[in-house]
């Protein structure tokens, strides 16, 4: 477009040229300096019309410049705008790398506490069975000795029968010895007076 123009401002200095020049030649040659001027005048007009077209060109151009730049203006901010929008996804981004790397970090710590967990459970599990089976064992030793228990309190018992059993015969020999003891003396004492006597 801008060729254009160029183009069509040389066009039209160059008529003006061929005008003036006709204007200093002699007037004897008027019928052809009139044909040619006809010539010149017409295409000094059409000229002219390629100029205005050429202005209106350029001040489209101009508006067009204008709304590029205005457009060029919004782009740079939008620009700005995105490279601000960028960098603050890319502080996201990284603050978000570190607590996924936290989040891995305590994800890790809280698996092993629960391998820990899991295997204190299965000890805790053994234990518990080992004192099932320990109860149980408890359970029957508590149950045989409450039967030779049992027992021993029944043999208690008929001991302490034949104890009393045994305490009441001695209470009737002990009686029966004093009863003799006491014929004894009673003999003695007859002897002696019949001892005496005989004496």
């Amino acid at each position: 477009m801008m060729k254009r123009m160029y183009a069509a401002a040389g066009i039209v200095a160059t008529i003006s040229l061929l005008v003036c020049a006709g204007c200093t030649r002699t007037t004897g040659r008027s019928l052809e300096s009139n044909a040619e001027f006809r010539q010149i005048k017409a295409s000094l007009e059409e000229s002219l019309l390629q100029k205005a077209v050429l202005e209106k060109d350029v001040e489209k151009l101009k508006g067009s410049l204008g709304e590029a730049e205005s457009k060029l203006a919004d782009a740079t901010t939008a620009k700005n705008g995105l490279q601000v929008q960028v960098q603050e996804l890319t502080t996201s981004r990284s603050d978000l790398e570190a607590k996924v790397s936290a989040l891995d970090k305590a994800r890790i710590n809280v698996e092993t506490k629960v391998s820990e967990l899991t295997k204190s459970r299965d000890d805790l599990q053994k234990m518990v069975q080992n004192l099932v089976d320990t109860r149980g064992v408890l359970e029957k030793q508590v149950a045989s000795l409450t039967k030779a228990k049992n027992a021993a309190l029944e043999d208690a018992r008929s001991a302490q029968s034949k104890v009393d059993v045994l305490n009441d015969k001695l209470k009737v020999q002990t009686q029966q010895m004093m009863d003799l003891q006491e014929q004894i003396k009673t003999i003695r004492a007859v002897l002696e007076q019949l001892q005496q006597k005989l004496e």
